[in-house]
Parts: structure tokens; sequence; C-alpha cells
């Protein structure tokens, strides 16, 4: 006798390749895994996977790396882009080369698996990423949630939307307090900016900017396009032009950090683009003496997430 699964207790994975030989191969071998109830759905390339995540919202997207279009890695960027931070993504590829699977762990992929694969690897990548998943789901990343439940690095997030508006001379944006438990800015290069304060020795407060609001804040400030904007997150690359700007904005924040005495006057001593992970911002999210993530969603342009500890 069979069992009927629930729709709504399966887990939903989006197959993503040009090959549809490939889709039916990589959905035979889930299906006939201990995986659990799985909800299948395949999309030919990265633009017709973006096409379908808002309706069929799925835990794990599966893609190829090489499609006509839309890339795999294009598509991973678009999804971060947009908002669908919670979205999973592994790669199934026969892309080797280390430059551009740092990009993808960079960009967040949970895992990159080579074309011929082994059966039993699939099944454990996807098995442990749909597990985090659901962990994530079911807790909310506890420890991250508990280090956001201390003060906050800003003074107030109204006075953080004046300066950026000030700073970008419009309000065709929305900047507020980013909820999700997974908060932090994650997407390289990143814009670090450390702060300094009067009477206080070493470094007062840490900002972080990651590629997208960077480009944001940059490129809406340097007067670039939408177009040109979302090509530099395409391209993880920011022009000179919008790191300039994003740094001045990030000069221009330093007097909405909180206070922790009446004599502090905090002022950016330094701002710069890396594309390494900043070695003590992980400790840093959890163990500060304040802290506020935001993120910044622009309509036509994209979303971004910036974070501010107080050191």
């Amino acid at each position: 006798m069979s069992l009927s699964i629930p729709a709504s207790d399966a887990r939903r994975v989006l197959i993503v390749d040009d090959s549809r030989a490939i889709q039916a191969i990589i959905r035979q071998v889930l299906e006939t895994s201990e995986l659990g109830p799985l909800q299948f759905l395949t999309a030919d390339d990265g633009a017709d996977a973006l096409d379908k995540v808002d309706s069929f919202r799925p835990d794990l997207v599966l893609s190829d790396w090489h499609m006509p279009g839309v890339s795999g890695i294009e598509m991973l960027q678009a999804l971060r882009q947009t908002g669908h931070t919670e979205v999973a993504v592994g790669f199934v590829t026969t892309e080797t080369n280390d430059e551009r699977l740092i990009e993808a762990r960079s960009n967040g992929a949970a895992f990159v698996l080579n074309k011929p694969f082994k059966d039993l690897a699939l099944r454990e990548a996807v098995g442990k990423t749909l597990q985090q998943a659901r962990k994530s789901a079911q807790a909310g990343r506890p420890a991250d949630a508990e280090a956001r439940k201390g003060p906050a690095a800003l003074e107030s997030i109204a006075q953080m939307q004046q300066q950026l508006f000030a700073h970008l001379g419009t309000r065709g944006f929305d900047l507020r307090r980013n909820e999700l438990a997974d908060a932090a800015p994650r997407q390289l290069p990143q814009l670090i900016a450390l702060y300094s304060s009067t009477g206080r020795s070493g470094v007062y407060a840490l900002g972080v900017l990651d590629l997208q609001s960077c480009c944001l804040i940059g490129g809406l400030a340097a007067g670039c396009s939408a177009a040109e904007i979302q090509l530099a997150m395409a391209q993880s690359q920011p022009s000179a032009k919008m790191v300039e700007h994003a740094s001045r904005f990030m000069r221009a924040a330093a007097p909405v950090l909180r206070k922790r005495s009446v004599t502090d006057q905090p002022s950016m001593s330094a701002a710069r683009l890396t594309a390494q992970p900043f070695d003590k911002l992980a400790s840093l999210l959890l163990q500060n003496s304040g802290r506020t993530d935001l993120v910044l969603q622009v309509p036509g342009a994209g979303e971004g997430r910036l974070s501010f500890l107080l050191v």
C-alpha cells in the first residue's frame, strides 16, 4: 500500500540544467534515496529558474554552471540580489576551475559536485543541505539571533535613513532592520569601514557593506543607471567611482553610531574593498558591544545588506 505525502510536507527541489537527460538522472537518483518526500520542478536555464522561484518556492536549487543565456552563477547572484537568501543552491557541473569554484562559495553555494557524479555523493550533498535548511528554518539560527538581541550599534535607523537620503539625494529606497536569522553581509567583495572615537585607542566600530549594497549606494550616489549597477553586481566588481561614493556614505554614517559615553565622537579612520573574508568578522558578529543589521532595497536595481558593529 502506498501512502500519499501531502505536498506541504515535501521538500521542494528545483533542477536547473539545459540537458533534459541530466534533469531526469538527477531526479531519479534523488527519488530512490532516503531523503524523505521530495517535490520536483525543472528549468532549462538560469532565466527559466528565476521565473519559477517565486511560485515554486524551492528549498534547494540544483543547477548546472554552463547554460545558454543566464548561467548558474548568474542565477545564484540574482537570487541573492532579489532577497531569496533562504534558498539553498548547489551546483552539479563539469566546471573545475578553482577561481570559479571559489566564486560559487563566496556567493553562498551550499556545495559544488562535479559531473560525472556518484549517486551516493549527490544524495549525501542534497541530504546534508536539506537538513541544514530545515534546522535553520526551525531554530532560526539561535546563536546568531541571540547575538542580535543585545544593544544596537546605531542611535536609530531613522537617523541612518536620513543620512542615506542626504547622500543619495532621493527617497527611492527602503532601508530597514534585517530580521532574517542569517542577517549579516555575506557576498564578496565587501566594503569594510573602521571607526575610531575621540579619547579611545583602537577600533571603536566596524561597518560592512556587501557587494550589492556597495554597488547600490555607491552607484546611485555616482549617478549610475540601474543597468550599470546590476552589471557591477553580476560581475562582482563595483567600479572605483562606486567604491569612492560608498566610502563617503560610510564616513557620513559615523555620527549615527551609538555613543557609549558622552565624550565619544566616532569618525571613520579607514575603508577598503576586500575580496577576502574579514578574519575577525565572524567572531565580532557573535561577541560585540552593539550590532545593527540592515537591508537596503532599491526598486528596479536590487537589494543589499549592511551591518554595523561596536567593537
